[in-house]
């Protein structure tokens, strides 16, 4: 199903040459990938790839992309385009999707256009690359890279673009314009429409610079409010006191005069008192901030060759804490008709992918209701047997305690029957002792 789609796709393209080159695609389709890409050399320890479509789709063919499979690792990878990119005259668009099944701590899904002659073999993160876009997720950092090398600099957006944070899959489409702008969709909903790059990277010094030798007039007024000299003290305000004896204090009974001193009454706030302020008023001589005059950047220069490139293949170069991203669908043309035959598919797939997420979801809700209100029972049960086995033990008590007072009732009883006995005997004896006297 996957490779019709993608014959249906490079056929619409050879239709529509007349408007564009396609320089790059890759489905995933096939078993050939390894031969289209190329793992770096430079790292013993880099994380693996591998074909997946994850642990969930809508269509598992569509779903199958190139998958991180090992956490906390490098992953260094990149194939050549068909033939070499030059975006001086035409837009230049580079589209692909990512699908992050796992929550991601701390990594990027972020691809790089690399430039022309590119050693597949030694690329690695120091490598020049023209353009990295994508995604990159880390701690609070969460947005989506646009970074264009230029002489010799890789220059950061300004711009933050967030990363969309769920387990679908999500489209990302960079569209570079030879008139320097750019155009930036995520999922088909435009985040850019043909920005000026100086407003969203500084790339040039300021066209405009205030002027050294404006300065500010001596009588510019800045002060935006002034006292309303209108406004007067009253005339009795300085005669009412801001504290006053305290009219519910009394001499302490046991107060000694000659060993404390003269008792004196303490002060308290006069509630007649209020702190007087003279209202401020607009100034009517108001000018405003002063500002100096702007005139032209002397070291302003504008280059023609802002991201124009000569670029020869596409590459990841990534860092992930938790592995499990799935690229897919990379397209890099310059015909629009072709990024949005994908887009379409995207589309459809997105719609199918979210009724399948919110079945997943609404399992995981009943599972977890169902574990929840089993250990609940399983608590409950536990605390029942818990008071059975606490209210036996004092029902055994009790049976002892009561065994208990049966077998001393009985000693006493044999007790008793003893010494009644030893009487009986100690009353007979006299009587065997006068027999023996005779």
């Amino acid at each position: 199903m996957k490779a019709t789609l993608l014959l249906a796709s490079l056929a619409i393209a050879s239709v529509v040459s007349a408007a564009g080159q396609v320089f790059f695609e890759e489905t995933f389709s096939d078993g050939n990938w390894q031969d289209r890409w190329t793992i770096s050399t430079t790292k013993d320890d880099l994380g693996v790839f591998a074909l997946s479509s994850g642990t969930f789709y809508a269509n598992k063919d569509y779903a199958q992309g190139l998958q991180t499979s090992q956490d906390a690792r490098f992953y260094s990878i990149s194939a050549p385009f068909t033939s070499v990119v030059d975006n001086s005259k035409d837009d230049l668009i580079v589209q692909y999707t990512v699908k992050q099944e796992v929550n991601q701590e701390c990594g990027g899904s972020y691809i790089k256009l690399l430039p022309e002659g590119f050693d597949a073999h030694t690329f690695n993160g120091d490598s020049e690359y023209a353009i990295m876009f994508g995604p990159d997720v880390c701690g609070t950092q969460n947005r989506v890279h646009v970074i264009f090398h230029h002489n010799g600099k890789n220059f950061l957006t300004k711009k933050e673009f967030p990363v969309p944070k769920d387990t679908k899959t999500h489209l990302y489409r960079l569209t570079v314009h030879p008139d320097q702008k750019y155009s930036l969709q995520i999922d088909g909903d435009v985040k850019a429409d043909r920005v000026a790059l100086e407003d969203h990277w500084d790339v040039y010094a300021p066209r405009m610079i205030a002027d050294p030798n404006d300065k500010k007039p001596a009588d510019w007024v800045e002060e935006e409010r002034v006292v309303d000299e209108s406004h007067k003290k009253p005339e009795n305000y300085d005669q009412i006191p801001r504290t006053i004896p305290d009219p519910e204090a009394k001499q302490p009974e046991d107060w000694d005069a000659e060993a404390d001193g003269d008792w004196e009454v303490p002060e308290v706030n006069n509630p007649e008192f209020e702190e007087w302020e003279p209202k401020m008023m607009v100034n009517p001589a108001y000018k405003g901030e002063w500002k100096p005059s702007e005139i032209p950047n002397p070291q302003f220069k504008e280059d023609p060759s802002l991201a124009h490139y000569r670029i020869g293949g596409v590459g990841l170069d990534l860092w992930q804490v938790n592995s499990g991203s799935i690229f897919d669908d990379f397209v890099v043309t310059t015909d629009k008709a072709v990024a949005d035959k994908y887009l379409g598919r995207w589309k459809e797939n997105n719609a199918k992918e979210k009724e399948l997420v919110a079945e997943i979801e609404a399992k995981a809700a009943k599972e977890k209701e169902a574990k929840e209100k089993e250990e609940a029972e399983k608590l409950e049960g536990d605390a029942r047997a818990a008071a059975d086995n606490t209210f036996g033990k004092k029902e055994d008590v009790e049976a002892a305690d009561g065994e208990d007072k049966m077998n001393n009732k009985d000693k006493k009883k044999i007790d008793s029957d003893g010494f009644d006995e030893l009487d009986e005997l100690e009353d007979e004896q006299p009587e065997q002792n006068r027999h023996d006297e005779l």
